[in-house]
């Protein structure tokens, strides 16, 4: 109970003396931050295309068979898309039909698939810099699979359930996250700072801590005077006294 109470006071103690320093630095993170999330930090755009890839059963028995492994080829369909593969024959297009211009490298660090678990549908989502870029992308690696996929696993049912389109807005940054982000490490730097200033700080600040830290005896208290109030205490005697000397000398004179 006595830690917490010793804590208490410290915190309220380092919000009374450096409470300054405190919203300096927050307004400070919060700037920062605003200036990374619109001027420095690109934003970049999210479009997705959804596909359904099954096999006609004619046979009612095998069809909830077919439709199990239809979901389980899932895995290898993502390896494919994600893979030369599916990706050199979609940059080839780009280049020559949209003249899109990227790389290997960058069209898998862009390209994502996702799926929904015992769904045959699954989305391929592609986050590129530019907003109208981000769609062409994603509709080419899918007509690219569906072309592909049929060579290579002969498999003909691919459809392409919702083609992608134009992303109206960014998906990131996501400004209010960062504007919190700054705002809260500005805070914690500002009680920080404000905590090794106070841990670090050897002055006597009240008689308090001699009496009741240090267990001194108090003899008594002088109180402080700067320069300026001496001399202008001194100045007041100055001028006063030659008044009064003054009085005295006229006062004689009446009685002579």
């Amino acid at each position: 109970m006595m830690d917490q109470t010793v804590s208490f006071d410290f915190f309220i103690r380092l919000v009374r003396e450096y409470w300054r320093a405190i919203v300096s630095f927050t307004v400070v993170g919060l700037i920062v931050a605003a200036g990374l999330t619109f001027f420095v930090i690109t934003p970049k755009y999210q479009s997705s295309v959804q596909i359904l890839v099954n096999r006609k059963n004619t046979d009612a028995a095998t069809e909830y068979a077919g439709q199990q492994a239809d979901v389980q080829m899932i895995t290898t369909y993502k390896e494919l898309i994600a893979g030369q593969v599916v990706l050199k024959p979609t940059q080839q297009q780009l280049s020559e039909r949209y003249g899109i211009e990227r790389s290997l490298n960058t069209l898998k660090s862009e390209v994502s698939v996702t799926s929904t678990t015992n769904s045959q549908v699954f989305s391929i989502a592609v986050t590129d810099t530019d907003a109208k870029a981000s769609a062409t992308i994603a509709n080419q690696i899918a007509r690219s699979f569906k072309n592909q996929v049929q060579k290579i696993i002969k498999v003909n049912n691919v459809t392409i359930v919702a083609p992608a389109e134009t992303p109206s807005g960014a998906v990131s940054p996501k400004k209010p996250l960062n504007m919190l982000i700054g705002l809260v490490v500005g805070l914690l730097l500002g009680f920080v700072y404000a905590a090794i200033r106070m841990l670090t700080d050897r002055r006597v600040h009240d008689a308090d801590f001699l009496t009741d830290d240090l267990g001194l005896a108090s003899l008594g208290l002088v109180n402080h005077q700067n320069q300026y109030s001496i001399k202008k205490q001194v100045s007041n005697l100055t001028v006063a006294h030659p008044t009064h000397d003054n009085q005295i000398t006229s006062q004689t004179m009446k009685r002579v």
